[in-house]
Order: structure tokens, then sequence, then C-alpha cells
């Protein structure tokens, strides 16, 4: 078995000690294209020079703006060789946002893949990603820049901008210890060894891509496949050719590939699915181990304040608490407060993290980071509860929290009912205004194939389980419910579309 690395070293330090240990293995592949560790070290450290003769010091900011590809993986990678402040962006963003962000953070370099436009930056740097990473992949090798086994710190190494679902996108600082601690432990907690792989079929520029899984893999020095774009049967043909040991997704893509008609054949080969970005139904994960025995399920809760995952729910408990966010990865401290007191066991508050991933703070925010961060607690917004055996429950967010008539209903808890039912395949549930009550409720669903929407036969169902208060006044259908670019359904959306019918009548 191969030596696994020392916790105590960074990303950097990672690809070089793979570099040495199994040169020709597969680091990293792409729509055919793939790097050894020996070929990704030493483009790493062309591009980390490249990144310094144009004029990116330690510290600096290089934003990165691309979907999921192989020299996406080298420059962020590259930007730890190079000590620089990475930075990646959101594909999705309109152009004004673009500027906005990369003047946020004043960034030197911009790297951009052909996909993604980019708005007009004087002063700014913009380089087309895959031309100087093709360019590098080949050549002498580079002793350019130091290599950084020995600058472990405090020091920011990325810049992370939150999903923007509850106001404007926020850049949480990850320092250099915490993402190499992150990475390391997460390999440890799975077991992850250099024989595993995983497939990115998320945008790799959230931290489930990067974080979860590259981070992930890289620590282990095991091999990272990536889909471009996800698109269900591409992600279904990747998977059945070249089966991934450890698969992270958010609920709605893992119900799409479970609904897949060759999804026998997709789960075949997987061992480990993490699952997170919401609540997923206990029915879906009943169905996972009735119709795939042999998945170990796992899980996760994590915000991009906290790098990432903070807890687990592990594979043993998978059916008996399967909504539960499970228990604190190593390191992590778990606190419920309401008040500014902690609750007792069962009692719902705000949920608190302490660890060493916690983010330094929002980028040039100290008003919004000081509402955030209380000594070595981060204030996640989310509303939870600890049980009597230290599993954690998440009920929502704050400003999730329906009030209808008084009543305070969590969405959560009423779509993990109406995913119970036998027609339904999702379910996002939302409050819309109103002038007597505050708020009422609505469930927008995605019918299993066909089905058809029986409200009636809904509401007599979810009267066996839900007080009246919580049985939405109104239903919607969609073909796909809309998500956010983190993969979470998008409440928003939803609200919005639903006002617009509402104004239209």
């Amino acid at each position: 078995m191969t030596t696994a690395v020392s916790n105590r070293r960074t990303l950097s330090s990672a690809v070089g000690h793979w570099a040495e240990v199994r040169s020709d293995g597969i680091a990293v592949e792409c729509a055919g294209d793939a790097v050894t560790w020996s070929e990704l070290d030493q483009t790493m450290t062309r591009l980390a020079a490249d990144l310094h003769d144009r004029g990116v010091g330690v510290g600096d900011r290089v934003v990165l703006l691309g979907e999921n590809s192989l020299h996406w993986v080298v420059a962020f990678l590259a930007c730890q060789r190079a000590r620089a402040v990475v930075v990646p962006m959101n594909t999705r963003l309109a152009q004004s946002q673009i500027e906005q962000q990369v003047r946020a953070v004043e960034a030197t370099v911009v790297l951009f893949d052909a996909r993604s436009e980019i708005p007009s930056l004087d002063g700014v740097d913009c380089v087309e990603l895959a031309a100087v990473v093709d360019a590098l992949r080949v050549g002498p090798q580079s002793n350019g820049v130091a290599d950084d086994k020995d600058h472990l710190d405090d020091a920011p190494a990325l810049i992370s901008f939150t999903s923007g679902t509850t106001g404007t996108p926020k850049g949480a600082t990850v320092s250099r210890s915490a993402l190499s601690v992150y990475a390391h432990e997460f390999a440890g907690y799975f077991g992850t060894g250099p024989d595993d792989s995983t497939l990115v079929i998320v945008p790799i520029f959230h931290n489930t891509g990067f974080a979860d899984q590259l981070a992930h893999m890289v620590a282990a020095g095991a091999t990272t496949r990536l889909l471009r774009r996800y698109r269900t049967d591409d992600a279904a043909a990747e998977l059945i050719a070249r089966p991934a040991s450890f698969l992270a997704a958010v609920p709605s893509m893992l119900r799409m590939l479970m609904l897949h008609s060759d999804a026998d054949a997709i789960f075949a080969g997987v061992q480990t699915i993490m699952y997170g970005g919401s609540a997923i139904p206990e029915a879906w994960v009943h169905e996972l181990h009735r119709r795939w025995p042999h998945l170990a399920l796992a899980h996760a809760y994590g915000l991009t304040e906290f790098t990432s995952v903070c807890t687990v729910l592990p594979s043993e408990l998978a059916s008996t608490a399967a909504e539960s966010a499970g228990k604190p990865l190593p390191g992590v401290q778990v606190r419920v407060v309401d008040d500014g007191r902690d609750v007792e066991r069962g009692e719902s508050g705000e949920v608190w993290l302490s660890g060493p991933t916690r983010m330094l703070g929002y980028w040039n925010a100290p008003e919004l980071t000081a509402t955030k961060l209380v000594g070595p607690w981060l204030r996640t917004g989310d509303v939870g509860r600890m049980d009597a055996d230290g599993l954690l429950w998440l009920h929502g967010r704050v400003d999730d929290v329906i009030n209808r008539g008084g009543e305070k209903i969590m969405p959560t808890v009423v779509e993990s009912h109406i995913a119970r039912h036998d027609t339904v395949a999702a379910a996002c549930v939302f409050g819309y205004p109103d002038e007597i009550l505050r708020e009422r409720i609505a469930a927008a669903v995605e019918l299993r194939d066909g089905a058809m929407l029986d409200v009636d036969d809904l509401r007599s169902f979810l009267r066996t389980t839900l007080p009246d208060y919580a049985i939405p006044d109104t239903w919607v259908t969609c073909d796909r419910l809309p998500v956010n670019a983190s993969g979470k359904f998008d409440r928003r959306a939803l609200r919005a579309d639903l006002g617009r019918d509402q104004t239209s009548r």
C-alpha cells in the first residue's frame, strides 16, 4: 500500500509526493484527455512560474472562470504552488456580476475558458486557460517557483463565493492550512487510497467539486475524472464506462440518476455516494438501499464558510436516521444556540460550528464577518437540533421559515413528507405573501413518469403525518424543479414564478 501524505502538507506538496511515488498513475482525466501525476506536477510548476512572470505574487488573487476541465484543475493547483489566492468563479454569472467580483477581490489575473464570456476588464490580465495550459504541458522542467511544502500556514489560499441564495454573494476566505487539513482528513474519513477514483458531475467551481472531490483525491493519490457539464445521459454513460468508487451529488442530480433507464448499470460500480446540499427524503434513501444494497451512503452537511463538509451521517445509520446530517468530522465542534444560549438536546436553534477548516472571514468585509464569527465559532444561519445520540438534524435556513398565521413551518419537513407519496419524484416547498396570514404555503412537485397531480389525495396523505397548518395551500407541477448554482432547489425562482402567475390572473 502506498504511504499516505501527512495532513501537515499542502495540496501542492501532495501532488509532488505522488509524482515521486506513482509518477505514471493517472491523476486527472476529462473527455479522453489525461495527465499522470508526474505530468501534473510539471505543468503546475510551469504555470506557477508563468503566473509569476505575469506579476502574480504571494497572496495575489487569481480568478478562475471555466467549466469542468483538466485545464481548470491544473490552474487551481498551480495557484497553490505559486502561493497565490485562487478565486473559483461561478460560470453562470452575468458579465456585470463577474466584473463586480473580479474588482472586489482586486484580481491580478483572470484565467478563463473559451466557453465563458467575460466583460472588458481594464487593468486585469485576462488569459485564455486552455491555450496557456496546453502550451505549458510540453517543455523543459521548470524551477521558477519554489515548492511550498514548508509554508502550511493561515495565509489565504482560496476565496470561495457563496451561492448568493440569500443576498449578494460573499467571498469566504479559506487558509492554506484549512484547505490542506480538510483534504487529508476527508481522505482519511472515507479511507480513500490511490486505487480509488471520482467523477465530478457538479460544477467544479463549487466546494463539492474542488474540495470534496478534487482536493480529497489529490490528498489520497486517487484519480479525478470530470464531466464538462452535467447532463444525466452523459453522467450515466461515463459512470457505466469508467465506474467511480466515490461519487458526490446534490439530491436533484442523484434523483435524476436514480430515475434513469440505465440506473442499475450506473450504480453497479459505485462504492460510496456522498450526498448533500439540502435534505434528502428518507424514501429516496430506502430506495437506494433496496435497489443497490452494496452502496455505502453518506449524508453530508457543509458550508462554503467552513471549506466544505463539517458533519457526515455514516452509512450504517442511513436507513434508521436517513434525514440526519450526522455527527461532526474529526476536529469539528457543534453548538445549537437560541437567544445567545446553548439549548438542551432535542431543542431547535441556530447551528454554530468551530474547527480548523473554518474560514478566516469574508474578503474585505469586516462588518459582515463580525456578524458571522463569534470567537472561534461560525454562525451558520441554519436551524437544527441535536438528538440524544449526538446526531444533528437540520430543519432549513433561519430565513426559510414560513410564518403562517403565527405557526412556524420548516419547508424541508413538509418536503420530506410529500416525497413519500408514490406519485412524487421530488418536491420543493416555499412561502408566499398573504394579507391575512402573513404567509401561505406552496408546494412545487416533479411527478413520476405517468403520474397525475391529485391535490386532494396528496392533502389526505399529508393529514396523517402533518398538522393542518403545515399542509400546502397551493400546488404546482414542474417538469424539472429549478436549481441554483449549488444544485439546490431554487425557492426564490419558484416564489417569483408563482407571483407572476397570480398577478396575470
